[in-house]
């Protein structure tokens, strides 16, 4: 992988983090902030967004091969070795946010921003 493309993924992760903290405090979570900004060990732990009833993660633009499952689960890992066993975060869902690219010329629909999650934090969050 160049530097630069490196760079761009960079950049348009860094920009959906943002636009989601947007548009969580526009729907009243009036603390979310991004974790780049909050904290280091929420970032580390795959955990983008901050002070949310639930611990999300962005993924933008073309992601080759991702893997939903298996990014849900890495950040149950990284929580683990990362938070001690009382911290909030583990009782909260896990979302996964992907923002997908769209090509020259397309119009975004709302098939382009889909989240993901296991049933079990499904559950819990709509029985919030």
């Amino acid at each position: 992988m160049s530097s630069e493309y490196g760079a761009r993924n960079k950049r348009m992760g860094s920009d959906a983090e943002r636009y989601y903290a947007i548009k969580f405090r526009e729907m009243g979570y009036t603390h979310c902030k991004t974790s780049r900004l909050g904290s280091k060990l929420h970032d580390d732990a795959g955990i983008d967004l901050l002070f949310l009833p639930f611990n999300v993660q962005i993924k933008a633009g073309k992601q080759v091969g991702l893997n939903a499952s298996k990014e849900l689960l890495l950040i149950e890992t990284k929580m683990k070795e990362l938070f001690p066993p009382e911290s909030v975060e583990h009782n909260l869902p896990k979302i996964l946010i992907h923002k997908k690219r769209v090509g020259n010329g397309k119009k975004r629909t709302v098939y382009d921003e889909i989240i993901s999650m296991t049933f079990e934090d499904f559950t819990k969050l709509i029985q919030k």
